[in-house]
């Protein structure tokens, strides 16, 4: 996400994280620097998302491309019941080898990792957004990480 900052008198787009510096430079009062740290965590939690996932010992790729994948078969297996005509038996890693998944069962294992890691993620953006509502100075305020 990107929103618009007004800096040296100029208005131009900031990324989350460079919103929380503009704030902190510019001793922005604690309201201000609650809204910043905000949506640095929804973008740490985007960004969480879109990288991997864990699953039978190796990590998969979760990025837009990867996801539309994931998605597509998923789709098509509950609309059908099975896989797509072609699958090839297998999906491939983050490191480029090969997870044989010979069975709907072995895709929906595959699946339930993918969304057990977006619901790890969005809990832990819970956890911040809660120390974030209970920090009352801008030390405590920077000192929430990801």
């Amino acid at each position: 996400m990107v929103v618009q900052v007004m800096v040296d008198g100029v208005i131009r787009d900031a990324t989350p994280d460079e919103l929380v510096e503009i704030v902190g430079r510019s001793n922005g009062n604690i309201k201000a620097l609650k809204v910043a740290k905000n949506e640095q965590i929804n973008g740490w939690r985007s960004a969480a998302n879109t990288s991997t996932f864990a699953h039978a010992d190796k990590h998969f790729d979760c990025d837009a491309l990867s996801r539309s994948d994931i998605d597509g078969v998923a789709n098509h297996i509950g609309l059908f019941g099975d896989f797509p005509t072609g699958f090839p038996g297998m999906w491939k890693a983050a490191d480029n080898t090969m997870l044989p998944v010979p069975d709907v069962n072995a895709f929906r294992a595959l699946y339930a990792s993918m969304t057990a890691q977006g619901a790890a993620n969005f809990m832990r953006s819970q956890v911040l957004k809660a120390q974030l509502e209970n920090a009352s100075t801008a030390e405590e305020i920077a000192a929430i990480t990801w």
